[in-house]
């Protein structure tokens, strides 16, 4: 569907430029007037800027971690790469991320559960079908579970390289978007109180560093706008548009269905009579954004409301609309019962984990499935499910992790030990020489 031929004329597509042999792909939105035209426009020498600012209204500043991995395949290679390089080098990612996600679950649990997740992963039609585009899906969901590996790999054997690796990858997702903001501050503390203050180097590493990674990034967007731009500048409006005094996420889930939800006296002062913004898209953000805290101040409960249905809209809603990765399937009510299948078992699975492995590797996993599904609550679904498809990762995790260490935990209760006696194969085991011996086996 992305080598299918792109539209001749009209809409954004006829006021830029797609440089060939880019433009042998129908690129969406997205794709090309936030990312991919960054890349181009750097390697071209026109300076790190998107073509959005030249077909829209405002001066944007997307994140910038997909436009630079574009950049480094451009640099590498030498020139602008043909499509299905792009294409094919994201699904080769894609496939990476699934290897080692069943490598991390083979760790946690036993073999059989990395098995397990990587054969899920690698069919999981919502993982298939983002593989496929430029977005920063993909490429967010393999540093997601790289940084997964690095951080149960630290917390099991406490290094402070390892914990600074995985706080700078930490920091990479932060540059494919900010919805893990807080996940380093959270874990930070979570390990101070563990390990009862003596893990403080560890903790302030993953607290300080990603934010460190932020920095060149604000630089660079302090001296080129002369604003405080951390990531990108629309974080204020998104917020805006998932929390909003006419909102009912009941009945409203989707992002796309509060574009009514934009202030009118906002939207007359701030726009020109051609409809394009007179102030860059950071002070307009801004702008929404105090508008969306007093919002929440002068109605808790009204806010707090919708926080909680959006997130339980996070594993109840499945998206089938046609940007949706339900077309994989063919089948509407096939892709619903796949999608219904893993959120019971991925559910069940986590409370089976919790119950019978309190390890503090595997409850970080697990923090930071709450992490992500608590900033989930404060922003809202999008229709092609793009929002919530990290979420659907951590589910099949849990589905893999839960369903061994339940199997491990019944094949041990099934086993008696004698005493005396060793399992066979047991090589920690230890034989109880003189009765009433309180040495451990």
């Amino acid at each position: 569907r992305m080598k299918a031929p792109p539209p001749r004329r009209g809409g954004w597509r006829s006021k830029v430029a797609i440089e060939a042999p880019l433009n042998k792909v129908a690129w969406l939105h997205d794709e090309q007037l936030y990312y991919l035209s960054t890349a181009v426009n750097s390697f071209s020498g026109r300076g790190f800027f998107p073509d959005y600012n030249t077909v829209r209204d405002g001066i944007y500043v997307p994140p910038p971690g997909e436009s630079l991995f574009l950049l480094a395949v451009f640099t590498l290679t030498g020139r602008l790469v043909e499509p299905s390089t792009l294409l094919y080098l994201q699904a080769g990612i894609s496939g990476l991320m699934v290897l080692l996600a069943g490598l991390l679950c083979a760790r946690l649990v036993s073999p059989l559960a990395g098995v397990i997740a990587a054969v899920v992963l690698a069919v999981h039609p919502d993982l298939i079908f983002h593989s496929g585009y430029l977005m920063t899906e993909n490429n967010y969901l393999f540093i997601l579970v790289v940084f997964l590996s690095l951080l149960t790999r630290t917390i099991e054997r406490p290094s402070e390289v390892t914990t600074a690796l995985a706080a700078l990858c930490l920091g990479a997702l932060h540059l494919q978007r900010i919805n893990a903001a807080p996940a380093g501050l959270i874990l930070a503390v979570a390990w101070l109180i563990h390990s009862r203050g003596r893990a403080w180097k560890h903790a302030l590493l993953l607290g300080a560093v990603p934010f460190l990674v932020l920095v060149p990034w604000l630089f660079r967007n302090l001296a080129v706008y002369g604003e405080p731009i951390w990531v990108n500048s629309n974080a204020g409006v998104h917020l805006w548009l998932a929390n909003h005094p006419k909102l009912d996420a009941a009945v409203t889930p989707y992002i796309e269905e509060q574009r009514d939800a934009l202030v009118p006296e906002i939207e007359t002062a701030l726009h020109d009579e051609n409809g394009r913004l007179k102030v860059t898209y950071y002070e307009y953000s801004r702008i929404y954004e105090k508008r969306m805290w007093e919002y929440a101040r002068a109605q808790p409960v009204h806010f707090f409301r919708n926080c909680a249905i959006k997130f339980v809209n996070q594993f109840s809603k499945v998206q089938t609309t046609p940007g949706a990765g339900w077309l994989r399937f063919n089948s509407e009510r096939k892709y619903t019962v796949f999608q219904r299948t893993i959120l019971i078992l991925g559910l069940l699975g986590l409370v089976a984990f919790l119950a019978l492995d309190r390890r503090p590797a595997g409850l970080a996993v697990v923090l930071m499935f709450l992490v992500f599904s608590a900033t989930g609550s404060i922003s809202i679904l999008s229709v092609d499910g793009r929002y919530g498809v990290h979420l659907k990762l951590f589910l099949v995790l849990f589905l893999a992790l839960g369903a061994c260490a339940l199997a491990y935990f019944v094949m041990q209760q099934r086993t008696t030990v004698e005493p005396g006696l060793t399992l066979p194969g047991d090589e920690t085991a230890t034989t109880v020489a003189a009765a009433g011996s309180e040495q451990p086996a």
